[in-house]
């Protein structure tokens, strides 16, 4: 693709790369240097890709640079979430709560989180996850399985620790 399409093709994938990259490190910050660091190294290489797979190498190229990071961020200490829990809270949400599903995708292995972000709020069929991900459909339907599996341990755990059923 040409250079002179590259700043119309960031601001028409830039929000879908960061959605997808907040679901793989729940991080605002860390997605948002993320999306930086992909749409650089996109951009030098912009001429070597073709149209038709676009989409699919920034997926990838996010997905490996989340993955690295994830890498490098699990060799510090993480604090405890529950210091936190007495800062001032946001107003009441509009839409329903799902704050205990985005819990539960957050505490997912990346690989299954990265397969529930792209089919449940990227919208993309088995077959574009496994061009995404560069793997087999059969091994994104074995993942989705997997994770929703876990998902559903997980809430319903959730739930009968808050004694709600």
């Amino acid at each position: 693709m040409k250079k002179e399409l590259f700043e119309s093709f960031l601001s028409s994938h830039e929000q879908r790369i960061y959605r997808y990259l907040i679901g793989l490190t729940a991080n605002e910050h860390d997605a948002m240097d993320l999306v930086q660091a992909v749409f650089i190294s996109v951009y030098e290489h912009f001429e070597r890709i073709e149209e038709p797979t676009a989409l699919s190498y920034v997926y990838r190229i996010a997905h490996n640079k989340a993955m690295t990071f994830l890498k490098q961020k699990s060799r510090y200490i993480t604090l405890d979430t529950e210091k936190f829990k007495n800062m001032a809270q946001p107003s009441p949400p509009e839409e329903p709560d799902y704050s205990d599903l985005h819990t539960a995708i957050s505490g997912l292995p990346p690989r299954l989180a990265a397969v529930i972000q792209l089919q449940y709020f990227e919208k993309m069929s088995y077959k574009e996850i496994s061009e995404t991900l560069g793997i087999s459909v059969k091994a994104v339907e074995s993942l989705l399985v997997r994770a929703k599996r876990i998902l559903r341990k997980k809430i319903m755990q959730e739930r009968k620790d808050k004694g709600v059923v």
